[in-house]
């Protein structure tokens, strides 16, 4: 029997592709990549999901936090008088005390919170700023101005103009400060800037459907009360 010449090819063995390396070396790491963001995309929505039931449960005591920690100490500062602020503290202690009695589920308080913080009680005392400027320097349009603004705060009454509405009224006379809520009143307060801001006042009472008349005002702890009766039976908005 010849011997086969070494050089030849053997039709017997396979040849070997340039494919078969790759081949050879299995799926590698992409397995263990997918698994692992598989994993890590579970765990995150595990957290979010503790973490909201988490929040959701303090929703009482954020309320307690937020109203002596924040909302307290800005009506103190403000230019309510003392008289509206003393009111005012009491009603909100005597809601915080409430809560921390376990007087009020969450939703409870998480709805009484979210009424506060639409409620104008910071601009108050700035409304009242300018509409004592107007009284003492309006001349031939005082009335109508003031008529417009008993028109804004009947509409904060009726829940028709919110804290927003009243910073936007209330923009002509505000001044960039460094303090918690970032402005202040100008001083001093000016015809043009006063007559602006019952210009915006008419704007916002006449969307508000507020007729055109004054009002007699009715004390701002009296619509805070409404507001935190009406958070209690009814919740948020």
């Amino acid at each position: 029997m010849p011997d086969s010449d070494p050089s030849e090819p053997n039709p017997a063995a396979p040849e070997l592709t340039a494919s078969q390396p790759a081949d050879a070396q299995g799926p590698g790491w992409m397995p263990a990549i997918l698994a692992a963001t598989l994993l890590m995309g579970m765990a995150g929505f595990i957290f979010c999901g503790v973490s909201t039931w988490f929040l959701f449960q303090k929703r009482g005591e954020l309320a307690v936090r937020t109203i002596r920690g924040s909302y307290i100490p800005a009506i103190e500062q403000s230019r309510l008088s003392p008289t509206e602020k003393k009111l005012l503290v009491k009603q909100l202690e005597s809601f915080s005390v409430g809560v921390e009695r376990g007087d009020y589920e969450n939703w409870q308080a998480s709805g009484v919170m979210q009424r506060l913080q639409r409620l104008p009680v910071l601009q108050w005392g700035e409304l009242a700023a300018v509409e004592s400027f107007l009284e003492q320097h309006g001349g031939e349009s005082k009335e109508e101005s003031l008529k417009q603004l008993s028109r804004l705060r009947r509409a904060a009454e009726l829940d028709k103009a919110t804290s927003f509405d009243f910073e936007d009224v209330l923009s002509p006379v505000h001044e960039s400060a460094d303090n918690s809520q970032g402005r202040q009143l100008v001083q001093p307060l000016t015809e043009a800037a006063v007559q602006a801001v019952a210009d915006r006042a008419k704007l916002v009472a006449d969307r508000s459907e507020v007729p055109d008349q004054v009002f007699t005002d009715i004390p701002l702890d009296a619509i805070v009360k409404h507001q935190i009766e009406a958070g209690v039976a009814e919740g948020g908005f």
